[in-house]
């Protein structure tokens, strides 16, 4: 086996455990379910009940696995579901994505306050405002 076909298996392999790890932590996890559409940090922090500062530190994280996307709107950072750059990730992930939203007890524990879980997402940053 050559040196070129032992790096590409291990830079594959480096990108699922980085996103099993990613995904293997609680907190990151509600993160990434919560991310349906485009949010902003605040609205995070209000669904979840947490510090702004635990929340980025997660989301840097996702980042870096490849599972999340930020922008920066003036203050603001809003965070979005990526696509894999990886041709087996883009199979993946949204098969993952799927079955995990599919089941409700899940999705109902993502967010810390039950009354969260019936919320819109305008609502929701609607409250964090």
């Amino acid at each position: 086996m050559t040196s070129r076909k032992i790096r590409r298996r291990g830079t594959t392999l480096h990108t699922y455990t980085a996103l099993f790890k990613a995904l293997s932590d609680e907190t990151r996890l509600r993160i990434y379910l919560l991310l349906k559409r485009e949010l902003c940090v605040c609205q995070i922090q209000v669904a979840l009940g947490m510090s702004q500062t635990k929340i980025s530190r997660h989301l840097t994280v996702l980042r870096n696995a490849g599972l999340v996307t930020a922008r920066r709107e003036g203050l603001w950072m809003y965070y979005s579901r990526t696509v894999p750059g990886s041709r087996s990730l883009r199979k993946f992930m949204p098969q993952l994505t799927e079955w995990l939203e599919s089941d409700p007890d899940l999705m109902a524990s993502v967010v810390s306050d039950p009354q969260y879980a019936t919320l819109s997402l305008e609502e929701v940053a609607r409250i964090a405002k």
